[in-house]
């Protein structure tokens, strides 16, 4: 039971972050979040690493390594900026929905580069977020930028969703010689000073404590606590099993946003969640 609570509990992580990302956003720009949230989730880890590692922190294998380092490059440097400037133009339920084609795309990728097998609940599965997405792109009219907005946001959301299913490409054959909490608490600090590099010259917006909670909530949410949580719940029931709970997080950061920020939610918007949901659970079976 305890390993079913923590993959809900991820679940509910993980949709949250969308949330914190959308206020943190409304005092900087996607590159400030990122660096904000990097820094917090590296430093995070690093804290918790000595207590459930103990003096393995170290051990690291370099291919596998670089390979995380890619993918945290792609998937949430550059990913998740393009994500947080979707969900800017068309807001967290309608991102969120369009983006969840990722578990779809890993699944082609895996089948192409991988060599791995699809089955036909997977094909189903595919079918209904394909479906959901679909919905969302044809519900563009509540647009507050307009329909050039709206598209925009849709677009981004897609590029976002491509890149994330790279990177987790890129992990999937990285964490086979790398323990994943000890090369996520590397890549986040690396990736944290990338970041800072990339937000030299306007270090000074660091300054706004807004952007400093909600950033660094986002942080804790989507990179160290809620990653960390999830590897512990695969340790306990599979991985399978696991990522069919978290499959829920559409549905949990639609009501969040809905809750939080006041988006205004249509049926088609619901269903679509509904329907994304339910293709990422068929996905992972």
């Amino acid at each position: 039971m305890l390993g079913e609570s923590l993959a809900l509990f991820t679940a509910v992580l993980w949709a949250l972050t969308p949330v914190f990302s959308k206020k943190a956003l409304g005092y900087a720009t996607a590159v400030e979040l990122n660096l904000v949230r990097s820094i917090s989730g590296s430093l995070t880890l690093i804290l918790i690493l000595p207590v459930l590692r103990g003096g393995l922190i170290f051990q690291l294998d370099l291919y596998g390594f670089i390979l995380l380092l890619a993918a945290t490059i792609i998937g949430i440097g550059i990913g998740d900026a393009i994500f947080f400037k979707s969900i800017d133009a068309i807001g967290v339920s309608r991102g969120v929905a369009v983006s969840s084609v990722h578990p779809l795309l890993v699944l082609l990728i895996s089948i192409l580069v991988l060599g791995e097998d699809i089955t036909p609940i997977n094909t189903i599965g595919g079918s209904l977020v394909v479906l959901a997405s679909i919905i969302v792109a044809l519900s563009g009219e509540e647009s507050k930028g307009g329909s050039n907005r709206y598209i925009e946001g849709v677009a981004l959301s897609l590029a976002s969703a491509f890149l994330w299913s790279v990177a987790i490409t890129f992990v999937s054959i990285g964490v086979r010689s790398v323990d994943p909490l000890i090369g996520n608490a590397y890549r986040f600090l690396i990736l944290a000073l990338i970041m800072l590099i990339a937000c030299r010259r306007r270090l000074h917006k660091l300054k706004d404590s807004r952007l400093l909670l909600w950033g660094s909530l986002s942080g804790l949410t989507g990179l160290s606590i809620g990653t960390t949580l999830y590897l512990e719940s695969i340790r306990l029931i599979g991985a399978g099993k696991a990522t069919v709970i978290t499959g829920i997080q559409p549905i949990i950061s639609t009501l969040a946003a809905g809750l939080s920020l006041k988006e205004r939610l249509n049926v088609r918007i619901l269903v679509a969640v509904l329907l994304a949901s339910a293709g990422m659970i068929l996905l992972e079976l």
